[in-house]
């Protein structure tokens, strides 16, 4: 064999073994334990406190926000893409995570309407909202969705005779209520009636006396009860003698017209109208949501009734029981 074939082949068998020389001294034992090229670093980063906790660890100080974005369509969304990386919090409560001001940047990131965003999210147009409008008003932040329209197929006779039966000693017969402290029904939308009606029925909203009763109608009975009642005009309440003060009522009422209306007619029909009720119900209603017994993410919190007074609730339903329950045409 030419000598420097020789050469070229135990020069090759050294390079061979020093390169396996090299790989024993320098590669760590735990090369490939973790997978290709990790060596140590998952045990490093193993070590590290975590910066993002996740929604299981805000539930133990905010169990009643978690059941409302758990329960909601928001659930997809973790609490910290909203209010920052919890690591440290909350550490004896020195370190409180922040809480979004602005609504409008925060929100828009998913759903702005943009081309090629999915069908499936939902997608806003900013230019049919107010100049500077947030979205807080009338979305909970946990729970943003509003109650949508509902397919209505009821039958005006059919729900009047239904009516007679079963509503009319608490609700009247021609849907005015004879007491003040429960709701007239006449010229509510139909679409309200269908989702507030359905809610009891199936225990998203709970009353000692309509649970009950909503529980026994079927779905056609309570499509047939909304058209009748939609059907008919709305009536204005007995405000004699009511102690609240009407002005400054319409006053806090500022703050609910975008979804009430300037008057307390909403703009939205899945909403209820609330002009002309009873000052007494609407009391109640408001009391009621304060407290959590009635159960709405916009209505409970802060931007609903959970910030009023007693004084303010008695206002507001001195306002919104003096005006006309329909509209001007």
């Amino acid at each position: 064999m030419p000598k420097h074939v020789v050469r070229l082949l135990l020069l090759m068998a050294v390079g061979l073994v020093l390169a396996l020389v090299a790989k024993w001294f320098l590669t760590p034992n735990s090369f490939y334990e973790f997978g290709h090229y990790r060596a140590n670093s998952v045990t490093e980063i193993a070590k590290l406190e975590p910066v993002h906790l996740t929604a299981g660890y805000c539930e133990r100080c905010h169990d009643d926000r978690h059941a409302e974005w758990s329960a909601g369509n928001h659930k997809s969304v973790a609490c910290e893409n909203c209010h920052g990386p919890g690591q440290g919090h909350p550490k004896g409560g020195k370190k409180k995570l922040p809480i979004p001001t602005d609504s409008i940047a925060l929100c828009t990131q998913c759903h702005e309407s943009t081309a090629g965003r999915p069908a499936t999210q939902p997608q806003i147009v900013l230019g049919d909202h107010k100049k500077g409008e947030a979205c807080v008003p009338c979305h909970s932040p946990h729970a943003p969705k509003i109650a949508g329209n509902v397919a209505l197929t009821g039958k005006v006779e059919s729900g009047k005779l239904l009516a007679a039966k079963a509503c009319a000693e608490c609700h009247g017969a021609a849907g005015i209520s004879p007491n003040g402290t429960w709701p007239s029904l006449a010229g509510l939308s139909a679409t309200y009636l269908v989702r507030i009606t359905a809610a009891y029925k199936n225990g998203d909203q709970k009353d000692v006396a309509m649970t009950p009763l909503a529980k026994k109608l079927s779905d056609a009975d309570i499509q047939d009860l909304a058209a009748y009642y939609a059907s008919l005009p709305c009536g204005s309440a007995n405000t004699a003698n009511f102690p609240g003060d009407a002005a400054q009522g319409q006053s806090i009422a500022r703050h609910c017209a975008r979804c009430h209306g300037e008057t307390g007619i909403s703009p939205i029909a899945s909403w209820p109208l609330i002009a002309g009720q009873a000052p007494g119900y609407l009391v109640n209603v408001l009391k009621a949501y304060r407290a959590g017994l009635r159960k709405d993410p916009l209505m409970a919190n802060a931007n609903g009734a959970g910030s009023l007074s007693d004084t303010d609730i008695t206002n507001l339903a001195a306002f919104y029981s003096t005006q006309k329950c329909q509209a001007d045409k």
